[in-house]
């Protein structure tokens, strides 16, 4: 009802007691009709004299004087009280008539904006459902889950055949009956097929369990799994200072090479670099004298300059990844001389980093070595960004072997390599790491269940 609606009922409410109480009529033929000048609506003026009109229905007799063909007659409309109260309800009914009405309005605006969305949802949903009522009406359901399972199977058979050995003969037994009962299930009802499923279940978990190190784990060169780790033999300030907090270092990893550490600081945003300083003992480098840089490129935004801080110094030789690119570079500490080699579908430019609340930025391509060789950890779009490991012939730079693990490179810290045995390390504090994770190329068994703690420094 429109905000005027209350001031016209009061005007109109004394127009009316004017006119009731000096209000004199004067009829002929129909002494019932009369009418009111007020300056109001056609709805109102019907309302109004509805409800008026009402209260005038009971009779009353006045006494008139007859002149001529006409009677006069005083009347006093006073006598009739207006119906305040029933016109006030009606106001009021319309008020809640009106807003009821906007809000179905408001209802019904937005169903209008909700109906194309709804329309394009059926759409999908008939596109979707018309394959599956194509497979209904031919019947095909049931062929297409035991071509999955059988697809199952066929992978569980290749898990199998890589299995530990003393389990091997085991599974394979149960396996083949497995495929007995697939090549009858044609015959019988779904619930036979649900128990061909529980089968699978159970097999899988039985593999899981070959998978994992055994808690008497051996290996050429160590009697057991890394247990413990000592606090810090060596603690230096970079000679650098803290205008480059990002880098590696490290002593020559190959035995057999001659005691020389090594520095190398990554510049231009703690991404690139192009000079490694070398100390040729071990009190030299504490001491920060004797030193000697090498440059294995002319600056470094060349393309053989290094990228992150996975560089590592082996057998009289700097590998590293190459610049901007997800290549490895051999820098020849003799020859002077420069081998790049593409390493496949490995991840770069901050692709698959280590993190854990942070990540650790060009850490994607990381150098290890151990007494058994020379490895790289990367992570791979095919493998869904999980870490994998390869062994490098370190002469060429050739992979001679790749292991794809079940961790997420994105889920640790760091990594690296001891007895052919990777390890994973993740976060615990600011000063303290913690080495949980180990994967044994020898078995392809891995344990993520270890918690050997790391200290580290932070500046």
């Amino acid at each position: 009802m429109p905000r005027s609606m209350r001031s016209l009922l009061h005007q109109t409410l004394d127009k009316f007691h004017y006119l009731m109480v000096d209000w004199a009529c004067t009829y002929k033929a129909s002494p019932s009709v009369f009418s009111i000048s007020v300056s109001m609506s056609s709805v109102q003026i019907v309302t109004l004299l509805s409800l008026f009109l009402t209260e005038l229905s009971s009779t009353l007799n006045v006494q008139g004087v007859k002149q001529g063909d006409s009677c006069f007659c005083d009347v006093n409309l006073t006598a009739w009280q207006f119906p305040v109260r029933q016109y006030e309800d009606v106001a009021n009914l319309v008020d809640s008539c009106e807003e009821l009405q906007g809000m179905l309005q408001t209802q019904v605006q937005l169903l209008e904006k909700k109906i194309p969305q709804i329309e394009r949802t059926v759409g999908n949903m008939t596109d979707r459902l018309r394959a599956f009522q194509y497979l209904k009406s031919r019947s095909l359901y049931y062929d297409l889950q035991l071509h999955q399972m059988d697809k199952e199977l066929e992978r569980l058979e290749v898990d199998v055949s890589t299995a530990h050995q003393t389990a091997q003969g085991t599974l394979s037994q149960e396996l083949s009956s497995v495929r007995e009962m697939m090549k009858n299930a044609k015959d019988h009802n779904k619930f036979n097929l649900e128990t061909v499923r529980d089968n699978l279940r159970v097999l899988k978990n039985r593999l899981e369990t070959c998978r994992t190190i055994d808690a008497k784990f051996t290996s050429n060169c160590s009697q057991r799994l890394l247990s413990n780790i000592s606090e810090p033999v060596v603690t230096k300030l970079s000679p650098y200072g803290k205008s480059y907090p990002s880098g590696s270092w490290g002593r020559e990893a190959k035995s057999s090479a001659m005691e020389r550490y090594w520095i190398q600081p990554l510049v231009s945003g703690n991404r690139h670099g192009n000079v490694l300083r070398f100390y040729p003992t071990h009190e030299d480098f504490m001491s920060s004298r004797g030193e000697q840089d090498i440059a294995v490129a002319p600056s470094y935004s060349h393309t053989n300059a290094i990228q992150g801080p996975g560089t590592l110094l082996y057998d009289e030789a700097v590998f590293y990844q190459c610049y901007n690119t997800g290549e490895l570079c051999r820098y020849d500490l003799s020859t002077k001389a420069t081998i790049r080699k593409s390493l496949p579908d490995a991840g770069f430019n901050n692709r698959f980093p280590y993190c854990y609340y942070t990540c650790h930025d060009w850490t994607d391509i990381d150098f290890s070595a151990d007494e058994t060789g020379l490895w790289v950890i990367y992570a791979t779009e095919a493998s869904h960004g999980n870490i994998v490991l390869s062994r490098l012939d370190s002469d060429n730079l050739n992979i001679t072997h790749t292991w794809t693990t079940r961790l997420f490179k994105k889920s640790v810290t760091n990594a690296f390599v001891v007895c052919g045995v990777l390890y994973a390390t993740r976060y615990l504090s600011a000063y303290e790491e913690e080495v949980f994770y180990a994967f044994d190329t020898n078995t392809g068994k891995e344990n993520n269940m270890l918690a050997v703690k790391m200290e580290k420094f932070k500046i």
